[in-house]
């Protein structure tokens, strides 16, 4: 008959331990047949015969045909009613009753059983073996002290291997299940790490982490923040005299730097706009410096298109950066399709319409009077120049030139 395969590796385990016992049991019990005609115990030969031998081999026929806790109802059984009626005939100092210790332990062998199962079982265990105390003193075939005694130590020696292997086997178990489950740990963290790096490639890391590790949908709300929009200048020109893959190079190269010296300062990028990029300080994690932040980031963006550009490793370039921070609202946005993160507000139409002031004044960085005053560690040099219109705002801006 071919050998059964279970699902769950605990059913297996058990099935592979169990049936290896059952053929243990149906031997066992064989030759105990004889061991009993010898001593004169006429009436266990008789059950060994009659119903243990069979209990084995209806437990080994339920067990290959996957029915574990039947058959282990009827091994169970048998080994109760065995050690019990051993008890009585041949009395308490036999020994027989040591097999009912290492039942206790098989009530907890079975992981099909419910745990009130398994104490049910164990309380009647306790009686059982209490009562055979007090009744079963005396044999009813009385065996010479010799044998007794070798009989005594092959009971205890055997419940001792028993005991210990029922221990191995609940340890083993559990060290299985432990490896079991720090490998699935260890495959589960380098999944999210490997969601966290796609997702991060489309939303940025900080909002991947954040709507992973707090399982929330970053719903929109307000932060103070500090807005910045970068774009290069002269970018159509570069393009057009360049093939495309040349264009995509350079895009690679030029963005893959800046972005990471915007997240060095604990900015997030939000979108890559073909030329330029959109980002935010203080969102969706808030944070007091992000003023300070994004000048930082703002004035190092400039140093590595310098430096890109004196390596050779791009055309020269000039660049225009516009920030400008106050209250925004910030968060996903759409419907349960597709939805975005973004910002909003007043004061991101602000820092938009910045950026391009560069050109008016030939410029790289231009910042709003608020951003100045939300920066709380540095003083930076700067130059004043006025309140400036901006399209679809009402009130003038002052718009200070960072040297």
């Amino acid at each position: 008959m071919e050998r059964v395969h279970f699902q769950d590796h605990k059913d297996q385990h058990f099935y592979m331990i169990t049936n290896g016992a059952y053929w243990m049991g149906l031997i066992g019990h064989g030759m105990a047949v004889l061991l009993f005609l010898w001593i004169g115990v006429t009436e266990m030969a008789w059950f060994n015969l009659i119903f243990s031998v069979p209990a084995f081999a209806v437990a080994l026929f339920f067990n290959r045909r996957g029915r574990l806790s039947t058959a282990f109802v009827f091994a169970f059984s048998e080994l109760l009613l065995h050690q019990t009626l051993a008890t009585y005939y041949m009395g308490w100092a036999f020994g027989a009753h040591y097999f009912v210790m290492y039942l206790a332990g098989l009530v907890f062998f079975n992981p099909r059983w419910k745990r009130g199962l398994q104490l049910s079982l164990l309380a009647l265990l306790s009686v059982v073996y209490t009562s055979m105390y007090f009744l079963f003193q005396e044999p009813v075939y009385p065996l010479p002290e010799n044998l007794t005694s070798i009989i005594n130590i092959i009971s205890g020696v055997s419940v001792i291997i028993t005991g210990s292997l029922l221990i191995n086997f609940f340890v083993d178990t559990t060290d299985r299940t432990e490896r079991k489950l720090m490998q699935e740990q260890a495959l589960a963290q380098k999944l999210l790490e490997r969601v966290k790096g796609l997702f991060g490639q489309q939303i940025s890391q900080e909002i991947a982490s954040e709507m992973i590790e707090t399982a929330q949908d970053l719903q929109a709300r307000n932060y103070d923040a500090t807005v910045m929009f970068m774009d290069i200048r002269g970018f159509t020109y570069l393009a057009d005299s360049r093939t495309p893959r040349e264009v995509a190079e350079f895009q690679n190269l030029v963005f893959g730097a800046w972005i990471e010296t915007i997240q060095q300062h604990h900015g997030v990028v939000l979108q890559l706009l073909g030329d330029g990029i959109m980002a935010v300080f203080g969102a969706p994690k808030a944070d007091p410096n992000h003023a300070d932040n994004a000048v930082q980031a703002g004035y190092k963006v400039l140093e590595v298109a310098r430096e890109l550009s004196e390596s050779g490793k791009i055309p020269e370039v000039k660049v225009g950066i516009g920030l400008h921070s106050g209250n925004i609202i910030a968060g996903n946005i759409g419907n349960e399709s597709r939805k975005s993160y973004s910002l909003t507000g007043r004061n991101v139409i602000i820092a938009a319409r910045i950026e391009p002031l560069n050109k008016k004044f030939d410029s790289e960085f231009l910042v709003s009077e608020s951003v100045m005053a939300a920066c709380l560690e540095n003083e930076y040099a700067s130059e004043d120049l006025g309140e400036v219109e901006l399209r679809g705002i009402e009130q003038p801006v002052r718009i200070m030139k960072l040297k």
